[in-house]
């Protein structure tokens, strides 16, 4: 069951000067990760991923996790430094057809060079913060015994 993307990270995902890693699993099981910034959010809320090259460890690593069912993992750092991990699923892709094409002219509006090749669908399963002054309080809130003794000598 996908879950919805919050507005404050739709916007650091929209926002051109964000990073965006996808990592991927490959069919021998060897992880690959690799930035991404053609990871986007359509208006209705899904995360799109554009691949615009055929032979990319990404496009062969996608395609295997939509036949095998394959969790991914994005992390996105915003300009502020904040960063997000979101896992989900690639669940379907287009590579002809309106949805193709929209995205297609997309692309080469941006840079006439682009070649694209396919469009991700993927639905989100799990969304954290991971910066690490969001996972300090967290960890310290939900586990305050855990603390160095040296902190109180």
């Amino acid at each position: 069951m996908a879950l919805e993307i919050g507005k404050e990270l739709k916007d650091i995902i929209l926002n051109e000067t964000s990073l965006k890693i996808i990592a991927t699993i490959s069919p021998e099981g060897e992880v690959h990760s690799a930035v991404k910034q053609s990871l986007t959010v359509d208006e209705e809320g899904r995360l799109i991923y554009l691949e615009f090259f055929e032979k990319s460890q990404t496009n062969v690593n996608m395609v295997y996790s939509i036949w095998y069912d394959k969790k991914i993992s994005i992390t996105i750092v915003g300009s502020d430094k904040r960063s997000f991990v979101i896992k989900g699923k690639p669940v379907r892709t287009r590579v002809f057809g309106k949805e193709y094409e929209k995205y297609y002219r997309l692309a080469e509006e941006r840079n006439k060079d682009n070649d694209l090749v396919a469009v991700y669908y993927i639905e989100p399963e799990e969304v954290y913060e991971q910066t690490y002054k969001y996972q300090q309080s967290q960890h310290k809130e939900k586990y305050p015994l855990y603390v160095h003794l040296d902190k109180y000598a």
